[in-house]
């Protein structure tokens, strides 16, 4: 069956001017389709001033596969051909600020995080598998963080038909990861550092002997004997 979600509560959006700088009102209800002509006009405006939208909050969802996506599918399609002569004008270039399944860790690393996808020619579906690995993270003071690292790869699918459309595909790996947070002793720390001391010291005696060898003419200890010459008798 499906499952599906009303999240519109704890996401926001804003209107965003060409350079990618948020303006204006924060929006978090919903917005009615309307067929109203000023409301067209005012959308045709925007998208000539290159408008976009910038989205951002949380989902909460059981942990199952699923998706979420942002389309144009559930409006009016008279209404998007007014606004879009052809589908190929409808862009959904993106790039992802921030992405996370849960709570964030020291060392934690979203794949995702400042992607940026432009299309200025293509237009189709753009697709994000992402593979989901459920982690906890063990602090020193023995406090623990239940959250998710993934791992994702995308596809662009070309359509022929409909309006474009960015999916996010997510499946849940069975195999749970546990990583924990420790520091090193002083006792240890000593311990490496006299390692490396004591290496270095005999690399600098191998050199040392290397160049008594090449310079100095020390043979392994064993001297050559040298005769000044002397009135001869």
């Amino acid at each position: 069956g499906e499952h599906e979600m009303d999240v519109i509560e704890n996401v926001f959006r804003r209107r965003m001017d060409h350079k990618g700088e948020p303006f204006g009102a924060v929006v978090h209800e919903k917005i009615h389709k309307s067929r109203d002509p000023a409301t067209v006009e005012r959308l045709k405006k925007d998208l000539a001033e290159k408008q976009g939208c910038n989205i951002y909050g949380s989902l909460a969802s059981q942990k199952i596969a699923g998706n979420f996506h942002f389309s144009l599918h559930a409006h009016d399609f008279q209404v998007l051909a007014s606004i879009f002569p052809t589908r190929h004008h409808a862009n959904m270039s993106h790039v992802i600020r921030h992405l996370s399944f849960g709570k964030d860790y020291p060392g934690l690393l979203n794949p995702l995080d400042k992607e940026s996808h432009i299309f200025k020619e293509k237009t189709g579906a753009a697709e994000y598998y992402i593979k989901v690995v459920p982690t906890i993270y063990h602090k020193l003071d023995r406090s623990v963080i239940h959250t998710n690292q993934y791992s994702v790869t995308d596809f662009f699918r070309t359509q022929l038909d409909g309006y474009p459309a960015l999916y996010f595909v997510y499946d849940i790996n069975p195999i749970m990861v546990h990583v924990t947070e420790w520091k090193v002793s002083f006792l240890h720390y000593f311990t490496q550092l006299s390692a490396i001391i004591g290496g270095i010291c005999v690399v600098a005696g191998q050199v040392h002997r290397l160049m008594r060898f090449l310079f100095v003419g020390d043979k392994g200890g064993v001297k050559i004997p040298m005769q000044s010459p002397g009135p001869q008798g």
